[in-house]
C-alpha cells in the first residue's frame, strides 16, 4: 500500500491517502506542483510499501520547489 501525506508549515499532515496501485500513487504524487494554502511552505511525501520515502517541498517565497 502506498501512502501520500500533506502538511503545511509546521503542521501534522492534514491530509492523507492510501493507494494499492504504484502507478496511481506515483501519478497523484506528480499531481502536486505548488504550496496549496501553506502560509510559507508545504511538505508532500509519498510512502512506497518497501519503506522508501519521496519527498516535494514546495516554498511560497520565490515559488521554489525542492525535491529530495
Amino acid at each position: 500500500m502506498y501512502k501520500i501525506t500533506v502538511s503545511y508549515d509546521e503542521q501534522p499532515a492534514h491530509f492523507t491517502q492510501q493507494i494499492a496501485d504504484e502507478l496511481e500513487a506515483h501519478k497523484s504524487f506528480a499531481s502536486y506542483t505548488d504550496w496549496g494554502f501553506a502560509m510559507d511552505y508545504s511538505t508532500v511525501n509519498l510512502f512506497t510499501p518497501s519503506g522508501k520515502c519521496y519527498t516535494k517541498i514546495f516554498y511560497r517565497e520565490g515559488r521554489r520547489v525542492v525535491e529530495k
